[in-house]
């Protein structure tokens, strides 16, 4: 796996490190090699920083995946 669409659908799992090692290993290589992906990986944490700084209680189960949705179609326009 190299392909960035792989590494992307991946990198949620990668961030919350619920990865196995070999994949891990293997998206971690990948960040480091494509600043594409590198920078959608560190936005990703850094909007993960932002909201958990902002928030105290847990989020409603799905919200998560909701703003992802959202802001994957706005980044396709």
């Amino acid at each position: 796996m190299g392909d960035c669409d792989e590494v992307l659908e991946r990198l949620h799992r990668y961030l919350d490190g619920e990865c196995p090692r070999n994949l891990e290993r293997i998206v971690r290589e990948h960040l480091e090699e494509c600043p594409p992906c590198l920078d959608r990986a560190d936005f990703q944490r850094e909007l993960r920083a932002l909201i958990a700084s902002k928030c105290k209680e847990a989020a409603p189960p799905g919200l998560l995946d909701r703003i992802l949705a959202q802001l994957e179609r706005l980044e396709r326009r």
